[in-house]
This record gives structure tokens, C-alpha cells and sequence, in this order.
């Protein structure tokens, strides 16, 4: 595919060094995600995922939105003739973490303007949030004769408290992003037009860190969230060895003793 065709497409994806970069590009229509988007997106995922040499995504929107939702006309009728997942290949990771396997890689949303209905899901899938100070958020598939398919209601109660997420999800109620930030679902408050470079710099703090102990370490505080305390903690302890045994573990060791920087090789 030529680099215009690459321009061209619902997300354009690239690398910068180990960082993974999805950007949502269909600015004309407030980066309304459609089959092929989502398409793409999966894709995204799952290359982040199985990468040896990727340790950390960020997905953000072109234009002047983040994302205000599904493209309805687009979406809903394949999935009522195909089902909720139809944007996904057997094995692929679903960026919503519904219907498919998750990254296996930390993902931060950097979200600005419209944060709406799937772009909300988006960012509620993710590991961490970078907004800017004019993003709104909004759930508003009620609105529409519809109600949420990406998460939201599973995950939005947690994140920002039962009644908030309840007017949002019920009654089509909006929040800020200092509302955002100060109930935990934003972690980084960035000017306007700063969110992606806050995100990035974000990503690169985690792709510093040692690949295994990362991935662990997320595979773990996931697992407690699904299947509970007791199984994360049996969790650790089969993983706790390994990665103690580990190549980057005694890098670890070794640097906090030299005093120096640590390399990580994820091995």
C-alpha cells in the first residue's frame, strides 16, 4: 500500500522506535468508527500484541475530536446480520477486550474534543487515559434507541462511580475532564494540542520499564478484575518465578547495584 493510500485509511497506523501510534483519520465525520476502522484497529492490536519488539501503544484522533462514536448506519446493520464482533478475525485482539483476546501491551487513549459512546469504550479499554482539558465525555446510545456494545456498561460504574455512570449511560449525561481526572478514569491533564506528546512520553516511560514484569503485571491486575482476587493470586504465584528468573530481572538487579540505567531485552 502507497503511502497515500496509507493516509487514506479509516486509522493510520505507524511506529515511533517501540511505540505502536493509531490514529483514528476520518475527521469529516468527528472520527465516527466504521467497520473498516474497526477492522484496522484490531489488526493494530494484535500486531502490538504479538510484537517482540513493540512494548507500548497510544491510539488518538486526527481532526478536532477524539472520536464521537460508532458510524451507525455502517455498524449497526452488520451487526444485527452478523453479531456484535463481526470486525474481528479468530485470534484477533479486540480493542474493546469483549469479544476476542486483549493486548497483551499497555494502551493509552489520548483523547481531546468528543470522547462519545465507542470512543468512550475505547478509552475504558485501555490502561491509561492522557485527555485535554476541552475533552467531553458521553455515552449516549440511549439517545439513539440503542444502548451501549463496547463495555460501558461493565466498565464506566468502576471508573468513574454507579450514579455518574448512570446518568451517562441513562440519560445521555456529559462530564469533563477534570470530572474525568478527578474520579480516576484521566491519569494525565494535557493543553489542548499537547495530548498526543503527554501520551507518547507516557508510552515511552513503559517501554523503558522490563517487557516481561510489564506484561505480567498487567495480565495480573486484569485477571483480578475478571476472575477475582483469589485468581490473581494464584496467578502470581506461578509468575512470580518466572519472572524473578528472568534475564531482565537480573539486568534489574544489576543496575540498581551499578547505579546506572537499565537496558531490558524481555528476556
Amino acid at each position: 500500500m502507497s503511502d497515500g493510500a496509507r493516509q487514506e485509511a479509516a486509522v493510520v497506523v505507524s511506529e515511533i522506535d517501540d511505540v505502536l501510534v493509531m490514529r483514528l483519520n476520518r475527521p469529516r465525520v468527528k472520527n465516527a468508527l466504521n467497520r473498516e476502522a474497526l477492522r484496522i484497529l484490531a489488526e493494530a492490536y494484535t500486531r502490538l500484541s504479538n510484537s517482540k519488539e513493540l512494548r507500548c501503544g497510544v491510539v488518538h484522533g486526527g481532526g478536532d475530536v477524539f472520536c464521537a462514536g460508532l458510524d451507525l448506519a455502517d455498524v449497526i446493520p452488520a451487526s444485527i446480520e452478523e453479531g456484535a464482533n463481526t470486525y474481528l478475525k479468530p485470534g484477533q485482539c479486540d480493542p474493546f477486550r469483549l469479544y476476542g483476546p486483549a493486548c497483551s501491551k499497555p494502551v493509552i487513549s489520548a483523547v481531546h474534543g468528543r470522547c462519545y459512546t465507542a470512543g468512550l469504550e475505547l478509552t475504558l479499554a485501555a490502561d491509561m487515559c492522557v485527555a485535554a482539558k476541552d475533552t467531553q465525555f458521553g455515552q449516549q446510545e440511549t439517545t439513539r434507541g440503542i444502548f451501549p456494545l463496547g463495555g460501558a456498561t461493565i466498565r464506566l460504574p468502576t471508573a468513574i462511580g454507579w450514579g455518574a455512570a448512570m446518568r451517562c449511560i441513562l440519560a445521555g449525561g456529559q462530564f469533563s475532564a477534570e470530572e474525568a481526572h478527578r474520579w480516576g478514569l484521566v491519569q494525565v491533564l494535557a493543553e489542548p494540542g499537547e495530548q498526543f506528546q503527554r501520551a507518547l512520553d507516557l508510552a515511552r516511560d513503559v517501554a523503558r520499564c522490563a517487557p516481561l514484569a510489564v506484561q505480567t503485571a498487567l495480565a495480573n491486575a486484569r485477571l483480578a478484575q475478571t476472575d477475582g482476587i483469589r485468581a490473581a493470586v494464584d496467578h502470581i504465584r506461578v509468575e512470580g518465578r518466572r519472572i524473578a528468573l528472568s534475564a531482565d530481572a537480573r539486568e534489574g538487579m544489576m543496575s540498581m547495584m551499578q547505579r546506572r540505567a537499565a537496558s531490558f531485552t524481555g528476556s
